[in-house]
Formats: structure tokens, sequence, C-alpha cells
């Protein structure tokens, strides 16, 4: 039995989380899990108040609401009530569960302190998924390890592996110590998948508070297990996992970069090895697209490989399906904002969180040359969506940014056309994914530790146009099933993006090869729509993601 740990999990459109990154993640891995029948059980928090509710002013300022819902109507209560300390509050929790079909039911639970017996800021931790980084975010942190272990021993499952995604759960090692009585019978339980390429997102506490939240467990040294004063949970879930692994074969790299500890050429016997992420092919490919698979490539749902098989539907039937899909995307555009959206223009989707590193506005960053573009070689019409964090204030300036620059465009030119779309969901994302052209990806290279987003868009024959870093490195055939922005440097190469070098690639590409690719030449276009299906879909699907675990990270608790 596997365990499979996250603080968040987008199992459905009506389980309100951050769309894309791991949330979508999560649930795609064990949509798999339940597909191939391989024994295991998700543990997550619940959160009444989902993540952010995104309301845009006419001035680009996100507003942040909750997202209500009614949890009730789709988990089911255990009615299981457990003991949990925090400090010296000793309190209960409970957890609800939602059940996966497939070969094997893959039950999650969705662990709950939000009880009238327990104390009122305890209460709070199943508020949002993001609050603060301090003694909230340690506490949820605590209720995701230490009472996903417990619930787990309670509900009487034998757990082979405890796969540690991200570290948010690493104080489950915590449980694990005070049964098993030494470290090695504890990694011997325990893997850790990192998923954040940059230090600074690797979750430390205070050593202190640290202490004091978890004062009644005396079997652990915390002043020993403390760098620089602080917990690192990433150091945490290290220390005490056998397996360690990174989400591509770049951000292995980065990864060892980090915890220099871990590398090959370290003497411990910690080493990072890597797995490649993925996604649920039948979650995100649409169902026009299918349509059109099932009567050409029967039996592709339960064997993705078979999606390099893609050259046998007939080029005119696949461009017709996306046409369809594409006049939904406008559609909903034109319901949605007043950017007045055709279906026969050239069409660019950047939808993802919206941060810092993942420069969401760098193609706005020169509206003459992109106007120029679009007048000499062919309209283009350029569609955002995403949420920043509610404390990501550079996040919000982004999005303003991008609005206020949308607005100069329109009063410049007729021939670009710019569309936001608030409150991202992962209902929207099935369709933008799908209905766009080209998948523009411009993280600052090397900090994509993977990506999934533009998988979902080229299994649906949109061509990614992307920074060679995460996936794409390794997925990624240039001018075959789409273009990369940059420099493709090697694999041990950490050297920064630079923005004007991608900016001037974005432009070039787009006004010499990919617009006129796009108004000129459809049957090289829908050619290497194919090369997409059939190159990515195969691949970076989480069949081959879950298989990959099983062979390479599982292994440990299969003995």
């Amino acid at each position: 039995m596997i365990a499979y740990f996250a603080m968040e999990v987008g199992i459905e459109d009506r389980i309100p989380t951050y769309s894309g990154g791991l949330g979508t993640l999560a649930g795609d891995t064990l949509y798999a899990f339940a597909d191939l029948g391989i024994p295991a059980v998700g543990v997550t928090l619940l959160y009444r108040k989902g993540y952010v509710s995104q309301k845009l002013t006419p001035g680009g300022m996100q507003l942040d609401f909750d997202t209500v819902w009614d949890y009730k109507k789709i988990l089911k209560p255990t009615r299981l009530y457990l003991d949990i300390s925090f400090g010296d509050l000793d309190q209960k929790f409970t957890a609800w569960e939602y059940s996966l079909w497939g070969r094997e039911e893959v039950k999650v639970f969705f662990l709950d302190a939000n009880l009238p017996e327990n104390d009122p800021e305890i209460r709070k931790l199943n508020d949002r998924l993001y609050g603060d980084d301090g003694i909230y975010r340690l506490r949820q942190e605590i209720l995701l390890g230490i009472g996903g272990y417990r619930l787990l021993k309670a509900l009487g499952y034998n757990v082979s592996v405890y796969h540690i995604n991200e570290s948010h759960s690493a104080f489950l090692v915590v449980e694990l110590l005070k049964e098993l009585g030494n470290k090695e019978e504890v990694r011997r339980k325990c893997v850790f998948t990192t998923h954040t390429p940059v230090a600074v997102g690797h979750e430390r506490f205070p050593v202190d508070m640290v202490k004091q939240e978890l004062k009644k467990y005396d079997h652990i040294d915390w002043d020993e297990e403390a760098e620089d004063g602080f917990i690192n949970l990433s150091k945490l879930a290290l220390k005490y996992s056998e397996r360690i692994n990174a989400v591509s074969y770049k951000h292995m790299f980065v990864s060892a970069n980090l915890f220099p500890e871990c590398s090959k050429t370290s003497q411990s016997n910690c080493k990072i090895d890597y797995v490649t992420n993925g996604v649920y092919h039948k979650r995100w490919i649409h169902e026009e697209i299918q349509e059109l698979l099932n009567e050409y490539l029967p039996g592709w749902d339960e064997n993705p490989i078979l999606l390099g098989q893609v050259y046998n539907v007939p080029s005119e039937l696949l461009l017709k399906a996306h046409m369809k899909v594409k006049s939904e995307l406008v559609n909903l555009v034109n319901k949605l904002t007043d950017a007045s959206f055709s279906d026969d223009v050239f069409t660019i989707g950047i939808a993802r969180r919206v941060t810092a590193y993942k420069r969401n506005n760098l193609i706005l960053q020169d509206l003459e040359r992109l106007k120029y573009i679009a007048e000499h070689k062919g309209e283009i019409q350029i569609l955002f969506a995403g949420k920043a964090h509610p404390k990501d204030n550079v996040g919000k300036e982004m999005i303003a940014d991008i609005i206020n620059r949308a607005k100069k465009l329109k009063e410049m030119t007729k021939s670009v056309k710019i569309a936001f779309l608030e409150n991202y969901s992962i209902e929207m994302a099935k369709l933008i994914v799908a209905g766009c052209d080209v998948w523009l990806n411009v993280p600052k290279r090397p900090y994509e530790a993977c990506g999934t987003s533009g998988m979902k868009a080229g299994m649906n024959g949109v061509l990614n146009f992307s920074t060679w870093d995460g996936w794409w490195l390794e997925g990624g055939i240039e001018g075959i099933n789409g273009w990369g922005i940059g420099p493709r440097t090697k694999w041990d190469d950490l050297t920064e993006s630079d923005d004007k070098e991608d900016l001037e690639d974005i432009y070039g590409k787009l006004s010499h090869i990919i617009i006129p690719t796009f108004y000129n030449r459809k049957d090289e276009w829908v050619r290497m729509m194919k090369n997409s299906i059939a190159t990515i879909g195969p691949y970076f699907n989480t069949y081959r993601m879950v298989n990959e675990y099983l062979g390479k990270i599982y292994q440990i608790g299969l003995r």
C-alpha cells in the first residue's frame, strides 16, 4: 500500500484547489493509481474556503475572495475522531473521504480539525490552502503529517511506502520514529519528492517554534535536527527518506545543487533520482479530440502509447475538431470580456499561476514590436489567465501590468487582441489548453522544476512555444512539435535566462516562423499538431510516471 501525502489535491472541478501545479498533479496521480490497480491511499487537508477566488478591478488589481464549497455533498464523513496535540493544546480531528474508481478503489482522506470542541485557532487550520508562513502553516503541516499518519493507523492500513510529496507532510517521520525506534527503519518506509527549484521555497520554521508545538514528542532532539536555528522540512524529509526524486531530469541537477549532501558525488546514502511528471490524459484531452481518438486509435485511453499512432487520424478531421474547441473557447472569451476574439485568428494561450519567475507578461514588453508583427505577418490574439498568491504583490502587479498594456495596445492597433480571464479554474484550464493554437510558457530558466500545462496542451495538438527548461527539455523537438525560447543549455548549466535574449527569440520566431506557418502553410501546421500528440502523449502521462515511481522509487517497500 502506497500512502501518498500532499498538501493539496485537485481531484475534480468541484473540489477547489490551486489551478495548475501540485494540486492537479496530485489528483492526476491518484487517478492513475486507481486505473492501474495500484493499492494506494491519498492524504490531504480539507479547505473550507479553498485557495482564492479572483476578481479583477478595471485597473487590473486582483481582489481575493474565499472559495466556499459544499464539501458535505461531495465527501463522505468517516465519523472517526482522533487525538492530536499542538503545544499545550490537546485537540481532536476527523477526516472526510472521497473514492476514485478504476481497477482499484483509491480513497483520498481530507483531514479536518474544525470541530466545535477545538481551540478557535486550531479550527482555522481548515480555512484555506495558504495562510501565513508562521505558526498557522506549521500547524497545518503537523496536522497533515502526524494527523495523516494517525488516521491511516486507525483505519488499519498496512502501508509499505509513505510518499512525502513535497515537504509539507514531513512531520509524519515523527510518528514513524516513535513507532519504529530508529532512523534506518523509518528510511526504509519513506520516499520524498521535491518540487521546488529555489532555496527560499523550501519551508523553514524556527526551531523554538517547532519545539513548542511538538513539545509532547520528546523522542526527537530538534536542536540536533536544526540548521542555523531553523528546521528545514525538506532537509528533514531528505534525512529520513531512502529514495528522493526530482520531477524532471533537469530538476535533478537543480536539486543536487540545492542539496549538495545528496549530489551524485557525495558520500552519503542520500542520492537524488528523477521521475518526470505527467498528466492524466483522459482528464485533459478535450472531448472533441477524444471522439476522434476513439474512432481511429481505439484503446488510446487505456494504453496512451497508442497516441503515437495519431497519424492515422485524417488531418482535416483533426483540424475540424480543434476548430470546434477553439470556437468554444472564443465564445467563452467573448462572453466574459470585450476582447472580440475571432475563430480564424492565431491565438496564443498563457494560463498559469502569476508570479515573477514565470514572466507571464514578457511577450508584452515591446508593444510597438508586437504591433508591427501582427500588422505585417498576421493578426494575433493572446489569452491570459491565472491567479497571483494573495500575498504575492509582485504577481498582482504583473496582472495589473498585463491589463494596462492590453489597454494601450487596443488604442494602438486592431491587429492584436488581448483578453484576461479572471478566476482561473480547472474547468477553464481544460478548455484553454485545448482551444489555443500555441501554448506560450516563459519561466526564467532554470526555475521550472517540470511544468505540466504544456503537456496538457501538447496532447490536444496545441503547439508548445517554451523556454528550454523543465519537461520541455526532454519533450521538445525544435520545429517538429513546437519551438524553444532562448538557448538550450547543458543539463548541469544552472545559469539564468536573459529577458532580452528570450524576448528577441519570442518576437523573432513569431514573426519569421510561427505566424507565417499558421496562416500560409496549414498542412505543415496540422502535421506539427500530430507530431505534438504523437511525441508528448505516449510519454508525458501519469501512467508512465506512476510506473516509474513503482520501478525507481517505491521499490523500497516492495522488497
